[in-house]
């Protein structure tokens, strides 16, 4: 896609080549991104009455303990949609303003708990008739379904959630009757929490095999599967004309509280803290993973919910802060309270490996965000995530044993330790290197926004944080370059581009771009004759009236653009600290009323009192929103 002023990016579009159609491009061009359908199926596995002990152990075997912990957490259809503007199928990363950014096997393993160190999840993937899944759920589930819940190899969850609702299990119940309990909870964990498609109500029996062998089951590496399909979910998503979405998004959205403070909610309970009854002796363990201190009830008086729009403005401002975004957010103090299930594998949290489950093969690449791990990030190695990757699933393909399809993939998985990335520690504080910001400044695009296109709701400050963000990357790198020619002409032509760059940006946010002074009140500005940023002219302003002519030859002596252009050494005489403007540029703020019928009166103001209100205070219910949109 060819670079337009307009839009902060990409420049150099070798890296998102698929922008043409990301749910991004769609709010670049004056459109909105329609929320996603969040589709999972969950609601009764969590009324379920209480698990009993033996099933919960079992499930501490297998891994999926953490899960349970967590239990159901409301989403934000909002902010999963803010987000996946910014992830990119391209990089598997979140391009956030000042960087790349991923949900890591790291987070995996620290916020649910999932095993991540293990054999890939595949195998082959069945086809049988319905009699045959019939006979096969009776021996490992304890029962056989009606063949109506069938639809070919897939089981609607809601036949399961039926089984167990009121199902008992005995204290001396028999073994092979609780492992066939484990197998039907673990299976309504897969279908409806971990692994759900954009069905919402029906789970892939192709899983229920590999919990034939409960030691088996507990050897696979669940979390990098899960991972796998929240990564294809995600990239799925990511499309403008995608409506649905599955996966674990739950994982996401607790991703982005643990990272993000300002767009997290308060928690009203730490589980994190002991509790009174704490007995001091005996060290302090929090009962699940990280995620499972989500799960208490929020105070969201001071933070936005269920508006993309608002989550958007809020990335668009996102600062590299640890106020803002947390690279580390797991700290020491935080890592000893853990379970020791979200430390297990921990040596291969850096792997660049792919990640499988059956058909699902996405590649985890910690080179791209070594921030992440206390590292310095430099321009990572170009790679090609493997567009035909996504496009392979189980359609068409009855009984392929994916093992062998995907052999090349489960090689590099096996060897995963020897596809640890390394990086050079943080420094001083720096945590990138200036080869990459300007790498990734070329390829990205840092602000997303289009406040000026609201006609309704919210409108945020994204138009101008993209502004201003493109305008002063302008002029860092025009600098650059007039700091490293000899050629003085050529100087002089590149101090006059940022001349021109920072003139527009400055007028598009309604600062004289002469005087560098706010345009004070409702008046007209005057329109110089220097030629302006594209930004200007592709970028009204939301915030002031759009600027019409006014007589250049009135602005005195030293701002008469004839004695700018007539000079390549000419430089504004700004008025020292401390002084106020010459009593003759009064008459440039004073100026034809923007505002019809004369509602707001003429100004005659020196621009050293930017306090005096230029609107008469009897005429301030008459002025529309639209009339009036820049006040002092």
């Amino acid at each position: 896609m060819a670079y337009d002023p307009r839009y902060p990016g990409p420049r150099d579009s070798s890296i998102l080549t698929l922008q043409e159609h990301h749910r991004s491009q769609t709010i670049l061009d004056g459109g909105e991104s329609r929320h996603l359908r969040l589709r999972r199926s969950d609601a009764d596995f969590w009324r379920t009455e209480d698990i009993p002990d033996r099933v919960l152990d079992y499930l501490r075997y297998l891994g999926f303990y953490g899960v349970y912990r967590i239990g159901r957490i409301q989403m934000d259809v909002g902010l999963i949609t803010a987000m996946l503007e910014r992830w990119r199928p391209e990089t598997h990363t979140f391009h956030l303003p000042f960087g790349e950014a991923t949900i890591s096997l790291q987070d995996v393993s620290i916020l649910t708990g999932l095993p991540v160190d293990g054999d890939p999840v595949t195998g082959v993937d069945p086809t049988l008739s319905i009699p045959e899944w019939q006979a096969l759920c009776l021996r490992l589930l304890g029962f056989e379904p009606d063949a109506h819940f069938f639809d070919h190899s897939r089981l609607r969850i809601e036949c399961l959630d039926d089984r167990y609702r009121h199902f008992h299990i005995a204290d001396d119940a028999p073994e092979e009757m609780v492992q066939q309990y484990v197998r039907g909870q673990v299976l309504r964990l897969l279908g409806g929490v971990l692994l759900p498609d954009t069905s919402s109500n029906k789970m892939k029996l192709m899983f229920l095999p590999l919990l034939e062998d409960l030691d088996f089951a507990r050897r696979l590496s669940w979390g990098s599967a899960v991972l796998a399909c929240l990564y294809r979910a995600m990239c799925r998503g990511s499309y403008a004309d995608q409506s649905e979405i599955g996966g674990y998004l739950v994982l996401l959205q607790i991703w982005v509280w643990e990272r993000m403070p300002t767009i997290s909610p308060l928690r009203r309970q730490l589980l994190e803290m002991p509790s009174e009854q704490q007995d001091p002796d005996v060290p302090f363990r929090l009962d699940g993973p990280l995620g499972y201190r989500w799960n208490v009830a929020f105070n969201v008086h001071h933070v936005s919910t269920r508006v993309a729009r608002v989550y958007r403005c809020q990335l668009d401002t996102l600062v590299d802060t640890s106020r803002r975004f947390l690279w580390k957010p797991y700290t020491d103090g935080i890592l000893a309270i853990l379970p020791q299930m979200c430390t297990v594998g921990h040596d291969i949290w850096t792997a660049r490996v792919p990640l499988i489950c059956f058909d699902v093969v996405e590649w985890h690449l910690p080179d791209r965000v070594l921030r992440q791990f206390g590292q310095t990030q430099d321009i990572p190695e170009q790679f090609d995530t493997s567009q035909g990757l996504h496009r392979i699933d189980r359609r068409g393909r009855a009984r392929i044993d994916w093992r062998i399809r995907h052999a090349q993939y489960i090689d590099i998985w096996d060897a995963r330790r020897d596809h640890i990335v390394h990086g050079d520690p943080i420094l001083r504080g720096r945590s990138y290197t200036d080869d990459y910001m300007a790498w990734f400044f070329s390829i990205t695009v840092r602000v997303i926004g289009q406040s000026q296109y609201a006609v309704s709701g919210y409108e945020g400050e994204s138009s101008t944080v993209r502004l201003l963000t493109d305008s002063v990357s302008d002029l860092v790198l025009d600098t650059r370059r007039a700091l490293s020619t000899t050629d003085e002409d050529e100087r002089i032509q590149i101090l006059r581009e940022m001349e021109r760059t920072g003139s527009g940006a400055l007028e598009a946010i309604g600062v004289d771009p002469h005087t560098c002074a706010p345009w004070y009140g409702a008046v007209r500005a005057p329109d110089m004759s220097y030629t302006p940023s594209p930004y200007a002219s592709h970028m009204p302003s939301p915030h002031i009236p759009h600027m019409s002519s006014f007589d250049a030859a009135q602005m005195p002596p030293p701002f008469h653009p004839q004695m700018a252009a007539s000079s390549s050494s000419y430089i504004p005489q700004m008025p020292s600290p401390g002084t106020s403007w010459p009593h003759e540029y009064d008459t440039f703020f004073s100026g034809p009323s923007v505002y019809p019928d004369e509602r707001v009166e003429r100004v005659s103001q020196s621009v050293d009192d930017p306090t005096a209100s230029v609107i008469p205070e009897q005429h301030d219910q008459q002025i529309s929103s639209t009339d009036l949109e820049w006040r002092f």
